[in-house]
């Protein structure tokens, strides 16, 4: 728990705009060495959430998981019809920002294990990512027939809820944070089509992608939608991307528009020999819902009212013989 909360919402509403007006989004770290007043950074935050209640629909059914409240969003995948997937509610993602912040919550046993409270919403790369995976890859209703699937950073999970559909022998979706995991898994099994199935091909695995000590595991696809939000994380990718490709896996990376680490990932894929690497602007969508301040920026091009049309950057690697 942090005990020398001496910051100022003015520092706070400085930190929001540098961080999150040009879609940059804060680091695990910067939200354990921000510091803010506490009853400040409440009043702050309890403003922000009861304007953002009132955008959720009524409609929209609401979910408790781990101690998370969530809502349902269902997304239109063109091959497999509507996939349900569940996100924080903005309550629920003031929560997950004083976790990050180390606060103690009420009633809240739930732990963030490294921080990163960002995985319990959707972005916008998910879909485009899921999109491209089932009309690229084979063909029919079931495309992924017979193949295994590895998400890095599956967060809400809708690439893994959607390649398990798609037919997927086997879905292995990771994440570093055990809360997005656990949304997953409840949407795959109660929400979804097929849910007994899913939960069955639908394996769920903690694995930090910038730890390097723990080998990807093996899958003929791997795909990650969004993780590269800081440097860090970009050049994590490029390394993963590299691990993949040497044992023949073959690797599909999306990427949202201004996010810090792409570039970071470019030069670190170039510096591992991978020189002819290109992303492609397919078109995605963007999300809808409320997103807390320190989460997503009211600038970012991730958010609208209603879903609109978005290009997101895809990198598709096929392993050489």
């Amino acid at each position: 728990m942090m005990s020398h909360f001496k910051y100022s919402c003015v520092r706070a509403s400085l930190f929001i705009y540098l961080f999150c007006s040009n879609e940059v989004v804060p680091s695990a770290s910067a939200f354990r060495t921000f510091d803010v007043d506490r009853t400040q950074y409440r009043t702050f935050c309890r403003s922000f959430c009861q304007l953002t209640a009132k955008a959720q629909s009524v409609s929209r059914a609401r979910h408790v998981v781990d101690g998370i409240e969530c809502l349902e969003v269902d997304i239109d995948i063109e091959t497999i019809g509507t996939v349900t997937i569940l996100e924080a509610t903005a309550g629920s993602q003031e929560d997950l920002v004083n976790m990050a912040l180390e606060e103690d919550i009420e009633g809240q046993s739930q732990k963030l294990t490294s921080g990163d409270p960002y995985g319990a919403v959707l972005w916008p790369a998910a879909s485009a990512i899921s999109e491209y995976l089932l009309k690229n890859i084979g063909k029919g209703t079931q495309p992924l027939k017979g193949l295994t699937i590895l998400e890095l950073g599956a967060g809400t999970g809708l690439v893994s809820i959607s390649a398990a559909l798609g037919g997927a022998d086997r879905v292995i979706a990771t994440d570093y944070e055990e809360i997005p995991l656990a949304l997953l898994s409840y949407a795959a099994e109660n929400l979804n089509l097929r849910g007994a199935v899913l939960s069955k091909t639908i394996e769920t695995v903690n694995l930090d992608m910038c730890n390097f000590d723990d080998p990807l595991p093996e899958a003929d696809i791997v795909v990650c939608a969004d993780v590269m939000y800081e440097p860090k994380t970009g050049r994590a990718v490029a390394v993963r991307v590299v691990e993949a490709l040497e044992r023949g896996s073959r690797v599909l990376v999306g990427d949202s528009p201004g996010r810090a680490g792409r570039p970071a990932f470019m030069e670190e894929l170039r510096r591992l020999g991978i020189a002819d690497a290109v992303f492609v602007d397919k078109v995605g969508r963007t999300c809808s819902g409320p997103r807390h301040e320190l989460i997503c920026g009211k600038g970012s091009k991730s958010v609208s009212e209603t879903p609109e049309e978005l290009e997101v950057a895809v990198m598709d690697l096929i392993p050489t013989e």
